[in-house]
Formats: structure tokens, sequence, C-alpha cells
């Protein structure tokens, strides 16, 4: 069930005692949209110097348990970060290892098929992540939306048994069946935890509201940018006020 969302700060009062109450928190965290701004390509952006800090202080309080999970691999959100303590889920989740097993051969395909079919315009290009690919069309008109969309549903067609599509902000993101989504990965490792964990999840996209769903009654869902129906029951207005949850989380429950 989706709800209107609820100014976190201005709802403190109701989720600082809640977490108070619980001896183990676990945090998770998308990356582009909440931990940074999105930028006009995802190699253009940068973590600012105070996420860092808290992130780091929060992974070594034994209180908390801090995972970040992105579309991105697991090798750039680390990268990225630079904080080894954080625990890092690649491909919506899928990607916990440094190795994986190699690509599905239908994932090649398709990015070849999308290389001779795409419009040739500067704002739709082609992100190649191995196992998933992302097709990008931010800064593109209408009509050129709508030709992209209709080009990544001819090229997965021939595999529809075995890929699927995910859409996200100005991005259509083709990855195997097999994978779970944000969801399923954040259940696997609650479950992996012992005692009663709070899980808090702040994302920003449509990949987010799987994460969202799951969340047990109690579970703290915070959707990050500008307010639609979602099942997170509070939100936080951008990057910058994700930074100052987090520093009220290392502030607040040391």
């Amino acid at each position: 069930m989706t709800s209107a969302m609820r100014p976190l700060f201005a709802h403190w009062k109701e989720v600082a005692p809640l977490l108070s109450a619980h001896r183990t928190i676990a945090l998770f965290l998308d990356f582009d949209g909440t931990l940074v701004p999105i930028g006009p390509r995802p190699n253009l952006v940068q973590v600012h110097p105070d996420t860092r800090t808290s992130l780091a202080i929060l992974a070594h309080n034994p209180r908390f348990r801090v995972w970040v999970i992105s579309a991105r691999r697991r090798a750039d959100i680390r990268a990225r970060l630079r904080v080894p303590a954080v625990r890092c889920l690649g491909l919506y989740g899928w990607e916990r290892a440094s190795k994986t097993p190699p690509p599905a051969r239908s994932i090649s395909r398709v990015k070849a098929c999308l290389e001779q079919i795409l419009p040739p315009r500067p704002s739709v290009w082609i992100e190649d992540k191995q196992h998933t690919i992302a097709v990008h069309y931010r800064g593109a008109p209408e009509a050129i939306r709508l030709e992209v969309a209709d080009c990544v549903r001819r090229a997965v067609l021939p595999w529809r048994a075995h890929l699927r599509v995910a859409p996200g902000k100005c991005v259509w993101e083709i990855l195997p069946v097999s994978f779970a989504d944000k969801g399923s990965a954040i259940l696997r490792e609650l479950a992996g935890l012992r005692g009663d964990a709070l899980p808090v999840y702040v994302g920003d996209d449509l990949s987010d509201e799987q994460a969202f769903a799951v969340l047990p009654r109690a579970g703290v869902g915070i959707r990050v940018g500008a307010r639609h129906a979602t099942r997170a029951r509070y939100s936080l207005r951008g990057s910058a006020e994700v930074r100052r949850f987090l520093e009220r989380l290392r502030t607040e429950f040391p």
C-alpha cells in the first residue's frame, strides 16, 4: 500500500525513540540520488567528505550495520565510497563479492543489437556493466525517449525468457531474470543478523520501492526526492538532507 510521505526531520520525535529502542540498526542506503546527487554521467559523481566521515563512524559503531545497495557494480561503489567497513552490494544486491560468474550470453547479444538500433544522439548511450546493461536517455526529448523505449523492447524481446527490463530515472536497466530485486537482497541480509534488528532503508528510485515494500511494520522507509505515492513512510529532499540524517544518527546514537 502506498502512502503520503512525512518529512523525516519534522517527525524526528517519533523516529528517534524507535531507533533508541533497538540494539541493532540495519541501515541500507541507495547510492545515486541518495548518497550523491544524480550526475549527467555515473563516473562524474563524488561522495561528499562529510557523508564519507559519517558512514565510517556508523560502520564502526557496534550498534549499526551499514550497507550501500546500488545498480552500480560493487567495485565501483567501493571505489567511490572509500569506506571499507561498509558492506557494498552491486547490481541491485546480486553482486556481493569481488568474483562473479561469467555474464550471460544474452546480455552481450542485446548490447550488440542496441548498438545498431538506438538513435545516435548524445543524450542516448549504453552503460555496459558486464552482467547488466543500462540504456540512458537523460536530457532526451520526449520523442527520442519513446524511440529508446521501443528499441529496448525490440532488443530484449527474443530474450524475454532470460532477461527483464527495470525502469529508473531516465534509464532502462536490462538484467537477467535470475537477479533478485533490492527487496529480496534486504531480506537476505536481514536473515543473517542475530537478534531484533531495526531495518532502515533510504532510496530515491523505482527499484527502491521493492525495498520499502518488504520492510516490517516497525521498519523505517525513507524516500529521497519529490513527493509522490510511495511505500516509504518518511521523506528527505535530497542528498544534502541524507547527509544531515547520517550526521544525526552518528551524534544521537553513539
